[in-house]
């Protein structure tokens, strides 16, 4: 994987700022200013088994790895038949 395409980085590197109103937050993507909740989550997902991430992807997000192997779910029905 490369990295994620350019449009993102404002989002990633959380470049928010007070917007007009009590508790008013907005971002600016795209050269356009929009809305942003502080309850926003975003969720990146590849197909790629063995995904290679800059360095400053990875500072900026949170990598979590869902890869299933034969290994761990023998390891797992192993746990579950002795207990």
């Amino acid at each position: 994987v490369d990295g994620v395409i350019p449009l993102f980085d404002p989002i990633l590197q959380k470049k928010i700022k007070k917007g007009r109103g009590r508790n008013k937050w907005v971002i600016k993507i795209d050269g356009e200013e929009m809305e942003y909740s502080l309850d926003f989550k975003m969720f990146l997902l590849t197909k790629v088994a063995n995904p290679l991430f800059s360095p400053e992807l990875s500072a900026q997000t949170t990598v979590i790895d869902f890869s299933v192997t034969r290994e761990g779910l023998e390891d797992q029905l192993l746990s579950f038949v002795i207990q």
